[in-house]
């Protein structure tokens, strides 16, 4: 977990907590959904008895993979005579709950989420504040499938992928090559491509010039030519099949 996320996310957290409770008086499920798309976004902290250090380790390890299916014992409290789940959105609120020697283990949302679905209890969220939530089992159960709970709605949008084809021209660039390596003669890009790209049909010509953080340049180019400055992994797509039309120094 890289060093100050847990409390961005737990910031972050508590704001969409107070915004979907203030709401919660107006009937309005607009905060409420996006605290949920804030919380499985988020950091969460399973507490976790002392002695499964190493099984809390793997557990991290393994949680990097999104295919992942990590399962983990948990700590449970007593709400009433009912057994529940706990979870916590930040180091404050463990602290305030937990009893002495509880372990912690801080994983993405969409694991720790999984697993207290997995048990088909309620669970309660910061149990001793600063903002109590209380999770019934059919709600974590739904966001674990990444469905805003009571809705057969997606919790985010599916992401698209796309393939982007990169080819050397078919056309004769030879008198754009002379006029671009001129124009690029006196700046400090290193390298200059010529390549087109073929992305959803459309297919474009690409100058795309390589030079270190802070350089500019100004050139001419046809119209319908987009300039880029190439970067991974587009960069290496164009090493693959085009030679530099200029290189510092060396002119073409």
């Amino acid at each position: 977990m890289p060093s100050g996320s847990l409390e961005e996310s737990a910031a972050n957290l508590f704001d969409a907590m107070l915004a979907a409770r203030d709401a919660e008086t107006r009937g309005d499920v607009g905060p409420l959904h996006a605290f949920y798309r804030t919380l499985m976004s988020s950091t969460l902290l399973l507490p976790v008895p002392p002695e499964h250090g190493t099984e809390a380790k793997t557990a991290l390890e393994s949680a990097v993979n999104d295919d992942a299916q990590v399962e983990i014992s948990v700590m449970l409290a007593r709400e009433g005579d009912a057994p529940v789940s706990v979870v916590f959105g930040s180091v404050g609120a463990l602290a305030a709950w937990a009893p002495l020697n509880t372990a912690s283990l801080p994983l993405p949302a969409r694991i720790a989420i999984a697993n207290l679905a997995s048990a088909g209890l309620p669970a309660i969220m910061d149990p001793a504040g600063p903002v109590p939530y209380r999770f019934e089992a059919d709600e974590l159960a739904a966001l674990a499938e990444g469905r805003l709970p009571a809705t057969d709605e997606p919790l985010f949008e599916p992401t698209r992928s796309r393939s982007i084809v990169v080819r050397v021209p078919g056309r004769d660039t030879r008198d754009l090559e002379r006029r671009l390596t001129e124009a690029l003669g006196a700046t400090d890009v290193e390298a200059a491509y010529l390549v087109e790209t073929t992305d959803e049909g459309r297919t474009r010509l690409v100058l795309g010039l390589v030079g270190p953080v802070g350089t500019t340049a100004t050139v001419d180019v046809p119209d319908g030519t987009d300039v880029v400055w190439l970067e991974e992994p587009l960069l290496t797509q164009v090493r693959a099949v085009a030679e530099p039309f200029h290189r510092r120094g060396r002119g073409r």
